[in-house]
């Protein structure tokens, strides 16, 4: 056990310098999907801190992570809601002031925020892809009801403009899972995915240097 970790320590140095060393194929957005049992189970909410870490390490620009709540009934996910909201507050409160952070909750509304010089996080909880994109609608209808534009005038970038998020990911990875939530739809089209062997409480530096890595050997086509 012993020596499997040394050589994992040494393997891990060694793909990390060769990401140093070709600092312009990381990517600079990064995606992360997990479940809410993934951060109150196994101490995944330490797990997601030492995550960002990894992330302001690699000098990654962005990342977005997305909180999958999987209880259907209305007032289970109410519930979740609140058990995740303010220990995750409390933890991006606790990195580094390089880091900056933007919590949304289910209804795509900014609750917690600070600003960061290094690294931003925006982190949603069950605010899904078709959420946003209903949301960016509305607001879109009213623009034209009060004459703001007029429906000629309405094309893909102002429906990007009334988006939540309007960076596109690089890179979406889906921690221990074998399907996608729909988050982010719209700006990951063109990103590409990576769906790890291990659930989120194994997950290892490693791990993350071993899909980045795997990232920089990818042909992106960009729908072409």
């Amino acid at each position: 056990m012993k020596y499997r970790s040394i050589l994992n320590s040494v393997y891990e140095k060694y793909i990390f310098r060769g990401l140093s060393q070709d600092t312009d194929s990381i990517p600079e957005n990064l995606t992360l999907v997990i479940s809410e049992s993934d951060l109150l189970y196994d101490n995944g909410m330490g797990k997601l801190g030492t995550y960002v870490l990894w992330c302001l390490e690699l000098h990654i620009k962005v990342i977005s992570i997305y909180v999958d709540v999987l209880d259907t009934e209305e007032k289970l996910r109410s519930v979740m809601m609140t058990r995740l909201l303010d220990p995750l507050s409390s933890l991006m409160e606790q990195l580094p002031k390089e880091i900056g952070f933007e919590i949304y909750n289910a209804a795509g509304e900014s609750v917690k925020n600070r600003s960061g010089t290094k690294l931003m996080v925006y982190m949603a909880i069950d605010f899904g892809g078709r959420s946003e994109i209903t949301k960016a609608v509305r607001t879109i209808l009213e623009d034209v009801n009060t004459k703001k534009i007029s429906p000629e005038q309405i094309d893909e970038k102002t429906i990007e403009s009334h988006l939540m998020l309007k960076h596109e990911p690089d890179l979406v990875i889906r921690a221990g899972g074998k399907h996608l939530s729909d988050f982010m739809i719209w700006q990951s089209v063109y990103s590409e995915l990576f769906f790890t062997d291990v659930n989120w409480s194994g997950f290892r530096k490693i791990d993350l240097l071993r899909i980045l890595r795997d990232f920089t050997k990818r042909q992106r086509r960009y729908g072409k």
